[in-house]
């Protein structure tokens, strides 16, 4: 058994018994699957940060779009925007008449 052993390690080549090289291998393992800030770890950390980006950017449409409903409803008299953002979003109505809600599904 021993002989098998001392065989196969004489037909492993010089350079990969090099310490070196199997030292800074097993370096470079470590830091990209077992460290802190690991090759995973980055990749999770760079989904985050695009979802975070997202939401930002979503936030920002709604922020716009609430300003312009807060300028229309500002305004004193009854304009037609300000009717048909009444019509539409809050469900109002004139006098005799019906207000269906079709709700997509």
């Amino acid at each position: 058994m021993i002989k098998k052993i001392k065989n196969f390690y004489k037909k492993i080549p010089n350079w990969i018994k090099n310490k070196y090289l199997i030292s800074g291998f097993l370096f470079f393992i470590w830091i990209s699957f077992f460290d802190i800030n690991s090759i995973l770890t980055q990749i999770e950390k760079r989904k985050e940060i695009q979802k975070i980006e997202h939401d930002v950017q979503y936030y920002s449409d709604e922020i716009k779009k609430d300003k312009e409903i807060i300028k229309i409803l500002s305004q004193d008299s009854l304009t037609p925007m300000l009717e048909k953002h009444l019509r539409e979003k809050l469900f109002f109505s004139k006098k005799n008449e019906e207000v269906f809600i079709i709700e997509k599904k």
